[in-house]
């Protein structure tokens, strides 16, 4: 009798660790973080880049910025899971400034400072699905007509969603 019990034991922790085993392998877990987007600045001192985390349901984006040639580099902004993922890089032409534009905002970033700015781009709201455990986001997709610098304190920009060029003052 103990000799059955031992088996069976024994045989469900080792299904349970191959069932676990299979589901990391096939979703993915086991991939290393990736750089999936990166622009160097102007002046070459830094670079802006996107990492893509493992996730069951991607996007799972970080923003970072590094120094060029140097083990430094410095976290800008985790995204949300499932939800924003980045569409653009741009940076000022003086290499103070970095714009991460995504489907939900422009995440605008003093390089000497690491002060951040979030601009909405997207006008509609999140939701909670039935179970609220879990939310969506509309399928509605903002893409980027134009943004440049005026200077390295004046920002325009305009979405496929905007008439007229807004104007942001750094």
């Amino acid at each position: 009798m103990k000799n059955r019990t031992l088996t069976i034991v024994v045989s469900a922790a080792l299904t349970v660790v191959i069932l676990l085993a299979a589901v990391y392998l096939l979703f993915g877990m086991n991939k290393k973080p990736a750089r999936t987007m990166s622009l160097d600045s102007p002046d070459g001192i830094y670079t802006a880049y996107v990492v893509e985390n493992p996730s069951l349901d991607p996007p799972n984006q970080s923003l970072f910025l590094s120094k060029t040639g140097s083990d430094e580099f410095r976290l800008v902004e985790d995204l949300p899971e499932d939800i924003e993922l980045v569409k653009q890089i741009f940076w000022s032409p003086d290499s103070r400034k970095v714009v991460f534009s995504t489907n939900w905002y422009l995440i605008i970033t003093d390089v000497g400072s690491f002060s951040s700015r979030k601009i909405s781009l997207n006008p509609d709201w999140w939701k909670w699905n039935k179970n609220m455990k879990t939310f969506s986001s509309s399928a509605r997709a903002v893409e980027m007509k134009e943004l440049h610098f005026i200077g390295s304190d004046t920002l325009l920009y305009r979405t496929d969603q905007m008439e007229q060029t807004e104007k942001i003052c750094l």
